[in-house]
């Protein structure tokens, strides 16, 4: 059987802990079944300057996939750029 192997993915998540946008997000990543880092805004004074300078703003997750940032929370435009094992 041959190896469904993907290229390494660097993902991280910058979200607050109550945005139902930002759990869609994991659960996508999940689903892929990839690993990611999640960076909750909310009690992470580092994470939030960091969401901030990337996008701007706070109120919306941020994603950044190998160096890609994504505001918000697209399957549709994630799909261009994520592998999935599955």
């Amino acid at each position: 059987m041959p190896c469904r192997c993907i290229p390494a993915v660097d993902i991280t998540i910058y979200r607050s802990s109550q945005s139902a946008e930002g759990i869609q997000a994991q659960a996508y990543f999940l689903r892929k079944g990839l690993a990611f880092e999640d960076l909750d805004i909310s009690n992470n004074p580092q994470a939030l300057s960091k969401i901030e300078e990337i996008s701007g703003q706070k109120e919306r997750p941020v994603v950044v996939v190998n160096q890609k940032t994504f505001i918000g929370f697209n399957p549709e435009e994630l799909d261009l750029v994520v592998p999935s094992l599955f």
